[in-house]
């Protein structure tokens, strides 16, 4: 089943770190673009996200958040700066000899230089804390997915529907063209003969020009040509993959298809089905551009 661009998932966890939210979102787009947003602690993932959309998903525009709620409990230590602590006592106990000043080179007035204290996060396994985070964005792409298929589905079933108006309407062109040529046959004939006065007109050259048309006018293989492009276009309707180019690229050959079939057919009611046609052509195009 043909699989839409437009979904969202989300999935959610709480792991070693807190708990972790992802959520997707992804429309049609040309080719495959992903815009991630992550926590400071988990950008080091960024690549490995990406590589895990790469294999799910081959079209579409994404945008994936992860948000990680520690609970105010972040995991982090401060560590004194010995050295550089020394070096303000030094200092200010030197300002205090100097100038002759007054007062105690306090904790309270050092631990406020800077560097005194430093804040060090602690260090985690990269390798486990992954296993726990793509835990969660799995759950939250396979969400993303069961929705585009879902609406992948709507969309197949609407195609079919335009596919078939547009086979009955290219019948309705392959039953018409037989009698465009009689016609024209015959307005032939008549303005020869009323040109001629009622003289008896040469056979063989109305059969030539009638022949000559008929091989001009001639739209058999543009329609069997249609007839085998809405074919393979319903055959991608069941497929479980990417195919959306594919359509677009059969939506090209029945149109230009259908042009030349407008520009030989030189017949009202053919003209009118091709408009019909195109009309449905340019809807389905519309719904191709969503399709993966």
């Amino acid at each position: 089943m043909v699989r839409s661009m437009t979904g969202y998932g989300m999935g959610r966890k709480v792991t070693s770190l807190g708990e972790v939210i992802a959520e997707a979102r992804s429309i049609n787009h040309r080719y495959l673009d992903i815009s991630l947003r992550l926590p400071k602690k988990l950008l080091p993932f960024e690549n490995r996200v990406k590589e895990m959309v790469k294999t799910h998903f081959s079209r579409g525009r994404f945008d994936i958040s992860v948000e990680l709620d520690t609970g105010g409990k972040d995991q982090f230590r401060l560590e004194p700066n010995i050295e550089a602590a020394q070096m303000y006592v030094h200092a200010l106990e030197t300002l205090k000899s100097e100038l002759n000043l007054k007062g105690e080179v306090t904790l309270d007035l050092v631990s406020r230089a800077k560097d005194v204290l430093t804040v060090k996060e602690e260090e985690e396994d990269i390798d486990s804390l992954w296993e726990e985070v793509s835990g969660v964005l799995l759950s939250c792409l396979e969400a993303l997915k069961s929705m585009r298929k879902s609406e992948g589905k709507n969309l197949a079933l609407d195609l079919k529907e335009r596919l078939e108006r547009i086979a009955h309407l290219s019948g309705g062109v392959k039953r018409r063209s037989p009698s465009v040529l009689e016609g024209y046959r015959k307005r032939l004939s008549k303005r020869v003969s009323e040109m001629t006065g009622g003289l008896e007109v040469d056979a063989w050259r109305l059969h030539q020009e009638v022949a000559y048309l008929a091989e001009r006018s001639d739209i058999t293989e543009e329609v069997v040509r249609v007839e085998s492009h809405l074919r393979q276009f319903g055959q991608l309707l069941g497929l479980d993959e990417a195919v959306g180019r594919k359509m677009d690229f059969l939506l090209q050959e029945i149109n230009r298809e259908v042009n030349t079939i407008s520009a030989k057919g030189n017949d009202a009611v053919i003209s009118q089905k091709v408009v019909e046609i195109k009309a449905e052509l340019e809807r389905i195009r519309e719904q191709v551009q969503n399709i993966e």
